[in-house]
């Protein structure tokens, strides 16, 4: 039987591919480094051991930070790789428990992973990287210890597969916005849906931000955008999706950078750098870091949760519409 280490590893080599990886900000075109390697190479250069590098441990906190701020699906794909950069490390511990107490080595590994899972889920956001290693290492093997003193086997490679799984999709996520309203607070949703819109528009062309938003219009209408990338709509929007033959709603956060800089997300929650950066030490900042070499950077998307910014979904028409109203057309 393969255990639960071969899994992951077989799952994320398989999701990642050939292809160059962004384990920074998630996306190689966002990334202010140009050259990325591909998974497999970047797992062979992590070292989370005890001679564990500052590189390292920087690229651990970017893709916890990114574990914990991605939707659903992209949520599961790098907790998958938050594991399988511990598997090296966990690997050692497994065969030594296992010639030691004469147990099978697989149940091992999975009480190790339920271990972990547990540990990541349990453990505040903002605690620091390398505490939140330290609690996830102890917790693994303290888990594992007490299976094989114990003496019984309850956990399985097969099962702990199923087990990552449902619990990579056991949270919600508050940057997923399903619908830019409540239906039953309102009388015309869709009524109401236009209002928003509109507003936005009337912002957005007060602001001289409406020639980007337009750029961001032509390419939905033209279709270049890809379908996954287009936010769930409600059933009062589905007429008009029906109208242009295509969804072409987006979310407010679609017209923003992905992310900025930590000195100026600092400031926008009425932090400086050095306050910043003390709280970070301490895991007490309200939002997560991502390193990019030796810059840090910070999710757009987190701050806007952070500061009750709604990730309205919108429709071009109206936000096109409001601009013009402020714009006397």
């Amino acid at each position: 039987m393969r255990d639960v280490f071969t899994i992951i590893t077989e799952r994320v080599l398989r999701d990642c591919g050939g292809e160059p990886i962004c384990a920074h900000v998630g996306d190689v075109q966002e990334c202010t480094i140009k050259n990325h390697p591909t998974y497999q190479v970047l797992r062979e250069n992590v070292q989370l051991g005890r001679s564990k590098s500052v590189a390292s441990l920087r690229l651990w906190e970017s893709v916890d930070a990114l574990a914990r701020e991605s939707g659903q699906e992209e949520r599961e794909k790098w907790l998958m790789i938050l594991l399988d950069l511990l598997t090296p490390c966990f690997g050692g511990w497994s065969n030594e428990l296992a010639r030691k107490w004469h147990y099978e080595v697989t149940d091992i590994r999975s009480a190790m992973v339920e271990s972990t899972l547990d540990a990541w889920f349990s453990t505040a956001g903002s605690t620091p990287a390398k505490k939140l290693l330290d609690t996830i290492m102890k917790r693994a093997f303290t888990g594992a210890r007490g299976l094989v003193e114990a003496g019984s086997s309850e956990t399985c490679a097969t099962s702990a597969e199923y087990l990552i799984t449902d619990i990579a999709h056991e949270q919600g996520s508050p940057l997923r916005a399903s619908s830019i309203i409540n239906a039953s607070t309102v009388r015309d949703p869709d009524a109401d849906e236009r209002i928003r819109g509109e507003r936005t528009g009337a912002l957005l062309q007060r602001m001289g931000a409406m020639d980007h938003a337009k750029i961001l219009h032509d390419r939905i209408r033209s279709g270049c955008r890809d379908d996954a990338d287009a936010p769930s709509i409600t059933p009062a929007q589905v007429g008009r999706s029906w109208v242009d033959g295509k969804n072409l709603y987006y979310r407010i956060s679609d017209l923003l950078p992905q992310y900025i800089g930590f000195t100026e997300a600092a400031n926008v929650v009425g932090l400086s750098q050095s306050q910043a950066s003390r709280m970070a030490g301490k895991g007490s900042l309200p939002f997560r870091v991502h390193w990019t070499g030796n810059s840090r950077v910070v999710s757009v998307k987190s701050l806007m949760n952070i500061l009750g910014i709604h990730d309205s979904i919108v429709h071009p028409d109206d936000v096109e519409n409001g601009a013009s109203h402020v714009g006397g057309e």
